[in-house]
């Protein structure tokens, strides 16, 4: 009797514990698959393109890839712009591109040129602006002589100094292009003086 008691004894407890083995087994497998869930919940979230905080990442890429594209051409031009504030003109030069400024970003630009104000900056036009004292000495005047027309420069007294005589015609001119070549016409720039006489011609 106390034989069979005790071989009952040990098959019970054998048998409780594969019991507990198993439950523990299976608890063990649930909450490695309840954490795997989160994770991929976590992740999805972290990559979500409805958060904030992805498209905060995306607006950074786009800035980042925007600052790398904004590097100037081999072929940009670059516009310096004097405004004399004795005449009130504002006088233009064009310049190719110096290679040392080739593929140079904004700041590059404003490093070099720093007493001018960076106007405008593309990868084709760089344009430099600043306020300067006295006179342009620009001022054109253009008149009819023996039917062709004479260049003068004009000094801050409004005195006229020849500087060219040229082959243009007065002939072919608009009835009052030639009023206005008698009486002498202003002109203020040599970028506006080299058009004037280019449609002239």
């Amino acid at each position: 009797m106390k034989k069979v008691l005790l071989i009952s004894i040990i098959v019970i407890a054998f048998l409780g514990g594969i019991a507990g083995s198993i439950y523990m087994m299976s608890r063990t497998q649930k909450n490695a698959e309840v954490e795997e869930k989160n994770e991929v919940q976590i992740a999805d979230k972290v990559t979500d393109e409805c958060t904030d905080e992805y498209e905060e990442l995306e607006n950074n890429k786009t800035t980042e890839a925007n600052s790398e594209e904004e590097k100037i051409s081999p072929n940009a031009v670059i516009t310096f712009e004097k405004f004399y504030r004795d005449c009130e003109h504002t006088i233009r030069k064009y310049e190719k591109i110096p290679n040392s400024l080739v593929n140079a970003k904004k700041q590059d630009v404003q490093d070099k040129y720093k007493d001018w104000n960076l106007k405008e900056f593309t990868k084709e036009k760089v344009v430099l602006f600043k306020e300067v004292d006295g006179d342009c000495n620009e001022h054109y005047m253009l008149r009819d002589v023996d039917g062709k027309i004479n260049i003068y420069r004009l000094d801050e007294s409004g005195n006229e100094e020849l500087i060219n005589e040229t082959d243009i015609a007065t002939d072919y001119l608009t009835k009052t292009d030639k009023i206005n070549m008698e009486n002498g016409l202003i002109v203020y720039g040599k970028e506006s003086l080299n058009k004037l006489l280019e449609d002239f011609e």
